[in-house]
Parts: C-alpha cells; structure tokens; sequence
C-alpha cells in the first residue's frame, strides 16, 4: 500500500508534492527527499508495521521501494543499493516491488519492477527533466505534460482487452516492462531484464511421483514466504483449483482463513465450488453479491484506479470482493491467479491443435489464433473502427510482432512452453497482476498471488510438456498434487471461465450507461467506432459466426471501459471523477 515517484532534472521543488497526492489512496502521509538535480517521494501508510518508512536518504544516495523484496527485509530501500550493485543478488531478486535508487556521485538513476509485474512503474522525459512514478495519473499532474490519446496502443487494447507493451494509451508516456532494470544517465535509457525464464527439461520429472514431489513442496514454499506473521488472512476463492490448491497451502501454514467468493445469483457456477472446498477445508467463507446495478456505480471510480483500461468483465465484481475483504478487518489476501499460465491451462489447448494442423491453417495460424483467443476484435477492425481511425493505426504487425519473443522464442523448444511463456508475460504480468493489484491496493489490501513465484515458475519450465497437457487434461501435474487434499469433482472438473454474466448485464440493467458512453452523440464526438456496428452490439446481435452470447457482452464491456477511460484520462487529465474542472 505504497506507491513512489521522482525526477531527474531540474524540475519544479512541488512537483513531487503533487505527484504524491495524485494517489492519495496509497496512503496517509508522504517522503520527499531531494538532493541537486534530483528527488524522490514516497506515499504510505503510517500505521503499517514491518514496511520501509520511506524514502533512503544517506548523503547525495536516495532510493525508494513500494510493495517487498522476498524474502522480507525490514527496510528495503536500504539495501536496495547493494542488490544493484551485486548482479548475482539481482539474478535472485523476488517479490511484488517497483523501487528506484538515484547515485548522486554517478550522477545515475536505476529503477526496476519486480519479476512478474505485480507493481507498475511508468515515466516519461519532458521539459528536459526524466520523470518516473508508480501510476500514470502521477505523472499527468506534471505541469505543461500534454495528454494525447495514442491510437496505436488502443487499437492493441481492443484486440488484447488489456494494453501490452512498453506504450500505454497517452503519446508520450512508456510504462517499464516486468522483471527489468532501467538505468537513467547522462541523458539516455537503458533496459535490461534481469529477469528471463527459460525451459530447461529434467528427465527425472517425467516421473509423477517426483514431479508431485517437487510442485507440493515449491506450492507450500510460496505461500508461507509470502505471510509476514499474519495469523488470520483472507482468500478469494472461486471453487477452482488454482485458488483451492492455494486454500490448501494456507491451511497446511497453520493460519486461519476467511474465504470470499463472488456470488452472481442463479447464474453463479463458482458459488456451490466455493461451498464444497470451504466444507472439506473447514474454511469461513462470505459471498459476495454483485449485480450489473453494482458495476454502473462504481465504472468511473474503478477506472480511474486502475490506471489502465482493463476490459476483463470480471474486474468490477473483483473490486467489490476487494472491498467487502478489507470491510471484514483484513489487511492481507491470497488468490490463486497463475495456475493456468504456469501449468499450461485450458487456453493452450486449442494453440496447440493449430500447431499440429499448420498446414492447414497456414503460416500465420499460431498468432492469428493467439489473437484471436482474447474474443475481443482482433479480425473485425473494418467492421468496428471507422475510417480516420483505421488511418491511424497503421499495418496489423506491431500485435504480432508483441508475440514474437515469445510464441518463437529461443528459450523454449517446446511449443506448449512457448505459449506459456506468451501467457505469463501478457495475461499474467501485463494484465492479471497489476489489475489485481490495484484493484486491491485501492482498499487498502495487501493482494499475494503465489502461483506467481519466480522458484515455482522456473520449475515448471524443468516439467516435461506432458506433466502439464496431457492428453486432453490441462495442469495435469498441479491436479496429482492437489487430489489428496481436495473433493475430486473440484479437481478432476472441466474447466470453466468465470461466470460473470456481463451479456445479461450491458443488455439490461446497464443498458442506461452504456447509452451515455456508447450512443451516437458520444461515438461520434470520439470518431473511433462505427455506430451502426457498436448498435447492432447493443441489440444483443453479432455477426453470424459468433455462436457464444457472452462475446457480445465482452465486447461492449470492453468498448465502454475504453470510453470511461478516455474520459478520465484524455478529457479529464487523470482528475478523479468528480473532481474535474
């Protein structure tokens, strides 16, 4: 609950004043500490034991850490230096942190996210001077910054329903990749990752025994290096098996859990799954009810925390659970985001039929297919963007050329592993975690997501293809290691979505909204989308192949959260709703 900014530069002495209280939710009272040519702030809350407090000033040296090293120190910020300086504590480094260290004598600022991507960092050079912060509106309150929409990353936000990539949606402004250090000097960026996974096969853990050996041990590890001596803790739990795998974990560490699952009415598949785990695990569980009526109430706010549009229909009702845990008493809260990406989940399926079948499908078939995966746009811009739009946007190949690192990569001989490594570095830490993090950071909820461990993650690139996806049972070796402890119609179920009931929703009770930000008048004012196709959406029609009544709700959710998020943050200068001049 923490966030950092700072500068390099001869910048306003109150800039960092303002940057700091551009997220005041992130905490009561604020660090500044600045030396010539350079300064750095902290926000926090006063009342949190065991953290940094604050910023590290020793001499012309001053460094900062928001969120934690793993394993815990108990002032990060000063031995932030000696990591930096030390390439083999670095390959080491662990945790959810963005921190940044200015050394005055070499006149050098260093700043580095943590391996997955939990915690953001973002910065741009303006006016001669090199800013940096945690959250995009921090950087919005510098003085003369001009805000300009970037039609290239939104047209890669409708096609991912998240923004991937260095570029977010305002010109200008780059956000620092997870797992990479950046270095500010004499002028000019360096970026390099310290941070890469590679897929080293063991033999040895074709062996089921040995492999169930292995996750067991590495789950448990995960979950008691992140408690800091908590005795009770909460723990979103959907009834699936990553979040139950993690119950399983936290009842084994001897702590006491308090379960929250989203209960969605009738059309809740997660509400009866929670019941049947919290009953075998001896858990207290709380349901949280949301309705469309909930997300119309809360869109602009939510928006505007999160810094990003993230178009996921599950992100509302998210932080709505967030705030009934934190309204419960907890301080700290587990989940079990990661299972898919790191044990090959039910997505790798279809990617990996495509492989077999390229010759049928042609050369392009894995990134088309990829794309296409995320049901948003990819394939339907003509019938979406109108023309000026189309004009802007350019060629189709920066969407694919974001995938080539990883569905081609050198790192990975196996093709199932490159599609992991593709989901881990888009879905999980360019999507899942920072919105999961802001979406709890925002109440003021400490968020763990421990199948995001960099030792467990490592070791499932040692697991043969076959211990993940095999035959047509995806995370195979994460069931073997969970069916002791758990009712066998929770592990051995075919996988569902979550069943958020977003078509239902934008058809119905927030069919109101969603003709204040998508009717004619408001598409016509942006000139991004076509109307008669955005309205054949809002009759509940899509085109004739579509065969999933969900999509259209996906797709409408998603056009409104970008809508919501031009107005906060292009029209509104990143001003909280209701505070805009």
């Amino acid at each position: 609950m923490s966030a950092i900014a700072g500068y390099v530069g001869n910048a306003d002495p109150g800039v960092l004043e303002r940057m700091l209280a551009a997220v005041s939710y992130r905490g009561d009272r604020s660090d500044i500490a600045q030396v010539p040519g350079a300064g750095i702030g902290y926000r926090m809350w006063s009342d949190r034991p065991g953290k940094s407090s604050g910023v590290h000033h020793a001499g012309n040296t001053l460094a900062a850490v928001s969120g934690s090293f793993a394993p815990r120190v108990d002032s990060p910020a000063s031995v932030l230096p000696a990591i930096l300086g030390d390439t083999a504590r670095l390959d080491r480094l662990d945790g959810n942190f963005a921190a940044a260290w200015w050394d005055g004598e070499r006149r050098k600022l260093s700043f580095l996210r943590d391996p997955f991507g939990v915690r953001t960092l973002y910065y741009v050079e303006h006016a001669g001077v090199f800013y940096f912060a945690s959250e995009l509106k921090q950087l919005l309150a510098i003085p003369g910054l001009p805000i300009e929409a970037d039609p290239v990353a939104i047209h890669k936000y409708l096609t991912f329903s998240f923004v991937p990539g260095e570029a977010v949606p305002i010109k200008g402004i780059k956000r620092l990749l997870p797992g990479r250090v950046a270095v500010w000097q004499d002028g000019k960026l360096t970026i390099t990752p310290y941070f890469t996974l590679r897929e080293k096969i063991d033999p040895a853990l074709a062996d089921r025994k040995t492999a169930v050996k292995l996750v067991r041990r590495l789950g448990r590890e995960a979950v008691k290096k992140r408690l800091n001596g908590e005795s009770e803790v909460g723990l979103f739990l959907s009834g699936g098996l990553d979040s139950s795998g993690v119950a399983v974990w936290l009842k084994q560490a001897g702590v006491n859990v308090r379960a929250f699952s989203l209960d969605f009415g009738n059309q809740s598949v997660e509400r009866e799954q929670a019941k049947t785990v919290a009953d075998k695990l001896g858990i207290d569980l709380s349901y949280v009810k949301v309705g469309g009526e909930d997300l119309a109430s809360i869109l602009m706010d939510l928006v505007w925390k999160l810094d990003l549009p993230f178009g996921d229909a599950v992100t509302g009702p998210q932080y709505l659970m967030a705030r009934a845990a934190r309204q419960a008493g907890l301080s700290a809260v587990f989940n079990g985001e990661g299972g898919d990406q790191l044990f090959g989940g039910w997505t790798s399926k279809p990617m990996i039929s495509a492989q077999l079948y390229a010759g049928l499908y042609g050369e392009d078939s894995r990134e088309q297919l990829y794309l296409r995966s995320y049901h948003r746009f990819y394939g339907l811009e003509d019938d979406l963007y109108t023309p000026a739009f189309l004009a802007q946007i350019g060629p189709p190949g920066p969407r694919r050329a974001l995938l080539a690192p990883y569905l081609h990569s050198e790192n990975a001989s196996s093709f199932l592993n490159r599609i992991r490594l593709a989901d881990i570095s888009l879905k999980g830490s360019q999507n899942i975690l920072p919105r999961m993090d802001r979406t709890n950071q925002c109440w003021g909820l400490d968020v763990r997501a421990p199948l995001f461990d960099r030792a467990l993650a490592e070791a499932s690139f040692t697991l043969p293809p076959q211990m993940k996806l095999h035959g047509a049972c995806e995370k195979y070796v994460l069931k073997l290691s969970l069916q002791k402890f758990l009712p066998r119609e929770i592990v051995w179920r075919r996988k569902f979505g979550m069943s958020v009931p977003i078509t239902d929703w934008v058809l119905g009770p927030l069919a109101g909204p969603l003709e204040d930000l998508l009717g004619p008048a408001s598409l016509a004012r942006r000139g991004l989308f076509r109307p008669e196709y955005v309205a054949e959406l809002r009759a509940g029609h899509d085109h004739a192949n579509e065969i999933r009544r969900r999509r259209i709700g996906e797709r409408l959710w998603t056009l409104a959260v970008l809508e919501a998020w031009m107005r906060v943050f292009i029209d509104g200068k990143g001003q909280q709703p209701g505070s805009m001049a």
